[in-house]
């Protein structure tokens, strides 16, 4: 059992992923997890399986596995496309997606990054998207370490 099997995810990162998921933010994020750092732009579920369909379809024609594969990609995307639907920007709870006030958001589980970057141990490899686990995350911050944002 890991460390964070044992706490809640920070209620202030699940508020970004909030705000990617319901609103289409996009903000570079740092994140610690356990080993490791992972460096990349927060980006909504919608827009990571939209995503990721076309990156599993490539040049594939209809009717190929790859194709059926990205039809799955497809139709997770719609699940998320009316995600934020009945909430306000102003209405987001501070104690995250338990809230009252956030019914029509789901639980979170995952958070989304484009063009993440390990970090450490040091490497060059850009992954064009990635998906961890919320509760995985012992640590965060925004901006580019770079200094792009």
């Amino acid at each position: 059992m890991t460390a964070s099997a044992n706490s809640a995810p920070d209620p202030d990162l699940v508020s970004f992923v909030q705000l990617a998921n319901a609103f289409g933010l996009e903000q570079p994020l740092v994140l610690t997890l356990p080993g490791l750092v992972v460096e990349g732009t927060l980006i909504g579920a919608h827009t990571h399986f939209h995503e990721l369909a076309s990156v599993v379809q490539g040049e594939d024609p209809e009717g190929t596995l790859r194709s059926d594969l990205a039809a799955r990609f497809r139709q997770r995307e719609t699940e998320y496309a009316d995600w934020g639907a009945g909430s306000k920007l102003g209405d987001l709870d501070p104690e995250g997606p338990q809230g009252e006030d956030l019914a029509s958001m789901p639980e979170l589980a995952h958070l989304h990054l484009r063009d993440a970057r390990v970090v450490t141990p040091p490497s060059d490899r850009v992954l064009p998207l990635w998906r961890g686990r919320i509760a995985d995350v012992v640590g965060w911050t925004v901006g580019d370490p770079s200094g792009g944002a």
